[in-house]
């Protein structure tokens, strides 16, 4: 029997492996998992928490589901902010029609407790861990986006000693999940397509060898377009 499971291109140990496929898959997946698929026990998050790598833990994460990890890790809200946008749609007929919508951002932190059972020493988890939450604004289908609270707290100008996290809320933590390579106060306009992100510079803007992430301030002033 195979002592591995590739899922997504990320090897698992065979337990391991099985046991995230039965998180995702209600009938067996593969004819030779027929023979002990219903004795399988569906990892739960904090088996998936205590993963070494981080992509497995991302595929551990994505097979859970967005349902199932709200109530293994019950979050607090940070923070909520809505913001009514208008953006230009082509409709069923090919036509281009202005489209106003409420779109809903959800800051929410979760004790770091529930990612160190088990775990000692550095290998535990020093801080909160923070996750934003969104709608897709053609599907309505939710997203869960982990984010860097230090990361987002210093972008958006707060103190890297600063425990206080005043640069840490829901618009700039989805603003920090976009990395653009022009330098800040250079953007002309920013148009989103999904996870394509389309950044137009000003005229002779300074173009960054490393990229950097989105303040708050310019996801709320540049984004023209998105869908």
């Amino acid at each position: 029997m195979a002592k591995e499971i590739v899922i997504d291109n990320q090897r698992f140990d065979f337990n391991t492996g099985v046991r995230i496929l039965k998180l995702k898959h209600k009938e067996c997946p593969f004819e030779q998992l027929s023979d002990f698929w219903d004795e399988i026990v569906p990892l739960t998050f904090k088996d998936i928490a205590q993963l070494v790598n981080l992509e497995q833990r991302r595929i551990g994460i994505n097979h859970l589901g967005l349902e199932r990890l709200i109530e293994s890790v019950k979050p607090t809200l940070v923070d909520t902010k809505t913001i009514k946008k208008t953006t230009t749609w082509v409709d069923t007929n090919g036509k281009l029609v202005e489209h106003t919508y409420d779109d809903t951002y959800e800051l929410y932190s979760v004790s770091k407790e529930y990612f160190n059972e088990g775990l000692s020493g550095w290998n535990k988890m020093r801080a909160d861990v923070y996750y934003v939450k969104c709608k897709d604004t053609s599907t309505d289908r939710e997203y869960l986006i982990w984010v860097d609270a230090d990361g987002v707290n210093t972008t958006n100008g707060g103190s890297r000693w600063d425990n206080s996290n005043t640069g840490l809320n829901a618009i700039n933590a989805i603003a920090w999940t976009i990395q653009v390579d022009v330098q800040k106060g250079e953007i002309d306009k920013i148009i989103r397509q999904g996870d394509c992100i389309l950044v137009k510079p000003k005229a002779d803007a300074t173009i960054l060898n490393t990229p950097r992430h989105l303040t708050g301030e310019e996801y709320l002033t540049l984004l023209v377009a998105e869908s």
